[in-house]
């Protein structure tokens, strides 16, 4: 396993805010744009100025001071203490953490380890000073040093950019907006057309906001890759994350199990670390611990056939309408846009092993005309029932008869739309990752698929009321989303029943997508000594509300005839 790398120079890193400033500048600005058009519409409606940016501001404030509780609190995590210079620590990532933060120009940050296999890292708190990094234990075990250290500068970065303050201040433009839509909405008919604006206004500030925090996204990732000089340690990083390649490393499974387990009586242990920390550095002042620059650490997915569905998976978000669709109403970038990026940077040490533009960009016309006419049969597919049956009530003539009409039909679409999106026939996949290979996988139609392994934790790390496992087998892990048509039900399995398949061993059935990132929607779990079992209905739900429809439809015609 490689070490970690030697800290960049400050004097560097500093034309770094040009990127982050070029990169949100279009967001922010048409936010602001959107904000001062709205509210200069209502203030020459009439309405009071000071009210809605009054309400905004309230929220604002609640959710500036309560915004990091809550997150703990939803997410806990073990924190490893520091003295204001370091980490108590001996496991790498104290001191990975602490040189980043130095090179960065920040305080310590408060760290925590949430005890999930999952591997995620994520930052939140108020302004730099009080900022937060949680990572899991699965991302300590999947990644080498290289791959963490250029994560951990990732969320530094967010810290380092102020992006918590950026966003958080970006979000008063959609609350304003929404408390004009709510204050006239019910103001008769001369607003109207004010409470409409305000809202389409609202609607549209949202994309904005999506497209700023892509904008940090890409910014982070710009000071990661500066930083570091390793622009290929962070692709690989990503990669290992969003498509749940690789494995962990037994040694570093020991030592994160270890760190997360510490807990708030862990005092002592804290201090036989610290010691042993100390120890530590004082050796390497001899030369013998010093860390050394070592190569990009892509090679850990180089071998066959891992590469090749890396390159698969990479290929499908490049080159698939649906992730250029799907990226719109996302708070991140694809990944293979993110390396691209960096690609397309000029730094030092932008990627070379994973060629996205070279290699990924340029799949080959047919595969891309495919993906293009199975994009649009299945978005067609997605809109018609919502789309003929009111136009076959009002060309029918707005009468009983046009209304089961339409009914029926809108049915029988939407049967037709459950059948592809629910097949039968699941097929056993010897290994997880091999789904990535499928280039027909989208949002829509569903792969019948059957996996089995181990639940390494919930798709959203440490969160207790997320329904969602993850299961991993000898090639890597694949998210398990569980889908119930009732309303807190998936809350419900996430708080009571999530708890009793972590760690089991499971078969799990269920259909593969990509939206954009993989995932496969449950059918049901079950543990190998079928001691417990789950089941989702969405499916079924589905189905029996388009037969619904269909009879409903039938019933009105045949009381039309009747008549």
């Amino acid at each position: 396993m490689s070490k970690p790398q030697k800290s960049r120079s400050s004097s560097k890193s500093r034309p770094g805010f040009g990127f982050v400033v070029r990169r949100s500048l279009p967001s922010a600005a048409a936010l602001l744009g959107l904000a001062i058009a709205i509210g200069t519409i209502a203030v020459l409606g009439g309405a009071p100025p000071w009210a809605p940016l009054a309400i905004g501001l309230v929220l604002l404030a609640v959710q500036f001071v309560t915004a990091p509780f809550i997150v703990q609190w939803l997410v806990p995590a073990t924190v490893i203490e520091h003295d204001g210079s370091r980490y108590l620590t001996d496991h790498r990532v104290g001191e990975i953490v602490a040189r980043r933060c130095r090179d960065a120009g920040i305080p310590l940050v408060r760290l925590g380890v949430v005890d999930d296999g999952m591997p995620n890292a994520f930052t939140f708190g108020r302004v730099r000073r009080d900022a937060r990094m949680w990572l899991t234990r699965g991302l300590l075990e999947r990644l080498d040093d290289d791959e963490l250290d250029a994560v951990i500068a990732h969320e530094i970065g967010h810290v380092r950019n102020w992006d918590f303050a950026m966003m958080t201040v970006a979000m008063l433009v959609p609350l304003v907006l929404y408390s004009i839509f709510l204050s006239t909405r019910d103001s008769g008919d001369e607003s109207a057309s004010l409470a409409i604006a305000a809202y389409v206004a609202y609607l549209v500030s949202e994309l904005f906001i999506l497209a700023l925090s892509r904008a940090r996204e890409y910014g982070a990732d710009h000071w990661s890759c500066q930083c570091t000089g390793n622009g290929d340690a962070l692709a690989s990083a990503l990669i290992k994350i969003s498509y749940g390649v690789g494995q962990e490393h037994a040694a570093a499974k020991q030592d994160a199990a270890r760190l997360a387990g510490v807990g708030r009586d862990g005092k002592k242990e804290l201090a036989r670390r610290r010691a042993r920390a100390r120890r530590a550095e004082s050796i390497r002042v001899l030369g013998i611990m010093e860390p050394r620059r070592a190569a990009a650490t892509a090679h850990a997915l180089s071998a066959t056939p891992y590469a090749q569905r890396a390159l698969a998976a990479l290929r499908w978000e490049a080159t698939n309408p649906w992730g250029a669709l799907f990226e719109k109403f996302s708070t991140h970038p694809l990944v293979a846009r993110r390396i691209a990026a960096l690609q397309r940077s000029g730094l030092e040490g932008r990627p070379r092993h994973f060629d996205v533009l070279g290699q990924v960009a340029t799949d080959p016309g047919d595969a891309r005309n495919l993906s293009r006419r199975r994009f649009i049969r299945e978005l067609a597919l997605v809109v018609a029932p919502f789309v003929a049956g009111p136009v076959a009530f009002v060309t029918l003539g707005r009468s009983t008869f046009a209304l089961g009409a339409a009914l029926a039909l809108a049915g029988m679409l939407l049967l037709a739309l459950q059948h592809v999106r629910y097949p039968s026939g699941f097929g056993r996949v010897d290994e997880v990752t091999a789904l990535l290979e499928r280039g027909d996988a989208g949002p829509v139609a569903g792969i019948p698929v059957e996996v089995h392994g181990t639940v390494i934790g919930r798709q959203s790390p440490g969160y207790v009321l997320s329904p969602d496992l993850v299961i991993q087998d000898s090639s890597g892990f694949v998210p398990l989303r569980y889908c119930q048509p009732i309303p807190f039900a998936a809350e419900a399995f996430g708080l009571l029943r999530v708890p009793d398949y972590l760690g089991a061993p499971v078969v799990a059935r269920g259909w593969y997508r990509r939206n954009p990132g993989p995932s496969i929607e449950l059918r049901d779990v079950r543990t190998l000594d079928g001691s417990r079992r789950a089941r989702a209905w969405r499916w079924t739900v589905g189905y029996v509300c388009s037969a619904a429809l269909v009879i409903a439809g039938v019933i009105a015609i045949a009381v039309s005839a009747a008549a």
